[in-house]
């Protein structure tokens, strides 16, 4: 009976480590998000898939990892959109951030029926956010078992940069994104 038990409280104390330890984990990547229509500015069309939106940039050079393609002259722009997110304080870091948001742009625009954003500006900037510890701690007892103790929440402050992209859902009539003023045959019109 004595080993039962000690079976059963180690696959509670197991259990628990690993609950723990997921929190932790998943406190430590905690990140906050940001991602929204700022404001709806033409018609909204049939849902797309984010493969279904293409990414331009104005100014070029804005995302070094996006290709300089030359934005349509003509299209409908939908929506403004904005979407931000804090990273770790590493270059890296904010290279993987940035190219999220873009996914979550793209998402954002394809539900509206647009066929590419044009992103408008990036920012980054530093900050720092307040963290706290969970409030439970592992402790080695003189048996040698480890067992989780209550103690007070700490809280500790952490330099992170921020990133920030605003952009523009399109639609691009392709039959007129390239036609001159004047040849517009569907009504596309012309708001870069």
């Amino acid at each position: 009976m004595k080993l039962y038990s000690r079976k059963e409280e180690s696959r509670r104390w197991i259990t628990t480590l690993i609950i723990v330890s997921i929190f932790l984990w998943a406190l430590s990547g905690c990140e906050s998000t940001s991602t929204g229509v700022v404001e709806v500015t033409g018609d909204v069309r049939s849902a797309l898939t984010e493969w279904d939106v293409e990414v331009y940039q104005d100014p070029k050079g804005l995302l070094p990892w996006v290709p300089d393609m030359e934005i349509p002259v003509r299209y409908d722009v939908i929506a403004k959109l904005e979407s931000n997110r804090a990273s770790g304080f590493n270059p890296g870091a904010v290279d993987n951030k940035t190219t999220q948001i873009v996914t979550d742009l793209k998402k954002q625009a394809a539900k509206m029926g647009a066929n590419a954003i044009i992103v408008r500006e990036v920012k980054i900037f530093e900050d720092v956010v307040e963290r706290q510890t969970s409030g439970y701690e592992n402790v080695r007892f003189p048996d040698g078992s480890i067992r989780q103790v209550e103690v007070p929440p700490r809280t500790y402050y952490e330099r992170v940069l921020k990133v920030n992209i605003a952009a523009d859902s399109v639609y691009l009539d392709w039959e007129n994104v390239w036609a001159p003023a004047g040849q517009i045959g569907n009504g596309i019109s012309n708001t870069p």
